[in-house]
């Protein structure tokens, strides 16, 4: 009883001064499954020493030695815990060593795809990671670049608490609500087996293909929905456009004043046109962008303006040659009374002589007796 609680003692003090008992080097390994590994087992006085392992275990030395190397040509067995002892195991000591795989594939998916997503809703984001060891070392990210390459980290996950050395699979999962500016844009998941400074540098990393996504959203018009308002002048061209961005693409429907003409041209019904616009086309004329998802509806009221001036301008010209023409007649009339009258004969004549009368007329003279 005595000797047990002795060689107790004395494996517990070797364990903490292990310049005093058995030191192995390198202090941590870790070694990627079947490749060869080795190590080695060192103690300040010659020993008889030995390696407990299921691969690679090597028996008592027949002879004192310093050190005993510890070597597998393909380590096969994940839960192996190589063991370096003295005899009687009176001091022991273990090799911490991680044995790692990196996975057969990394696939990304989402419910419904390759259905497109619609804005708003929620998508459950899945990253599915197969055949790795260890899981709990390992950091699955999850990416979004949009149509402008730029690229977003949308969630980091590791599964830390997993001590599983085994192969495993790993299920990564991530709510995503995406918007109508994710139109287009790709998402994809990375796996990151982060196996510390011992381990391969910098630490693998395996990707998922990448997803283009197709998001659905309903119509927005370009220009700020509301009323806004206007001025044209009369005979001029109204042109107004309603273009909307929209997935699907959106189709379109206007509502005139009732007096408007139809219109004359429309392009992909987005833009109504209305040639020689009169007084009587004033009103409100909407636009009702639609898809399946929604309508975006937009309204701008139309003011008709008239231009007086032409209109004064003519009028007085017009009065100014009435009056012109009434001025002439006046003038004309007025002349001929006063300057055309009635004449008498014998105010024209000349006086009489006692012997006859002398009459000029038409340069000739002419003799009355």
């Amino acid at each position: 009883m005595e000797i047990v609680i002795l060689a107790s003692l004395l494996s517990l003090y070797c364990d903490f001064t292990d310049a005093e008992c058995l030191v192995i080097s390198p202090a941590r390994l870790v070694v990627k499954y079947g490749d060869p590994a080795s190590a080695k087992c060192t103690s300040d006085t010659p020993v008889e020493m030995g390696w407990e392992a299921t691969q690679g275990g090597a028996g008592l030395t027949d002879k004192e030695v310093k050190f005993l190397n510890w070597r597998v040509d393909s380590v096969t067995d994940w839960n192996n815990k190589p063991t370096c002892h003295t005899e009687g195991g009176l001091c022991q000591k273990q090799l911490n060593i991680t044995v790692y795989k990196l996975p057969d594939r990394v696939s990304f998916s989402y419910r419904k795809y390759p259905d497109p997503m619609v804005e708003g809703d929620q998508y459950l984001l899945q990253c599915l990671i197969q055949n790795i060891a260890p899981i709990g070392r390992l950091r699955v990210t999850f990416y979004k670049v949009n149509t402008t390459g730029e690229q977003t980290e949308l969630d980091t996950q590791q599964k830390s608490k997993n001590k599983t050395k085994t192969l495993e699979n790993g299920t990564y999962t991530l709510d995503f609500t995406p918007s109508r500016d994710d139109d287009g844009a790709q998402l994809w998941c990375s796996a990151m087996l982060d196996l510390g400074p011992e381990g391969p540098q910098p630490p693998p990393v395996m990707e998922s293909e990448r997803l283009n996504i197709n998001v659905h959203y309903k119509p927005q018009i370009i220009m700020s929905p509301g009323c806004f308002s206007m001025s044209i002048p009369e005979g001029d061209t109204l042109s107004l456009n309603c273009s909307a961005n929209g997935n699907p693409a959106p189709s379109y429907d206007w509502l005139l004043p009732q007096s408007a003409p139809a219109p004359n041209t429309m392009e992909e019904r987005s833009v109504v046109t209305i040639t020689n616009m009169v007084k009587s086309h004033s009103g409100n004329y909407t636009c009702n962008a639609r898809n399946p998802l929604g309508n975006s509806i937009w309204t701008v009221n139309v003011e008709v303006t008239v231009d007086y001036l032409p209109i004064i301008a003519g009028l007085a010209a017009a009065a100014v040659v009435i009056l012109l023409v009434i001025s002439c007649f006046i003038y004309s009339s007025y002349y001929k009374h006063t300057r055309m009258g009635h004449y008498q004969l014998k105010d024209r004549l000349p006086r009489r002589h006692k012997n006859k009368h002398v009459v000029h007329y038409n340069g000739m003279d002419q003799s009355f007796m």
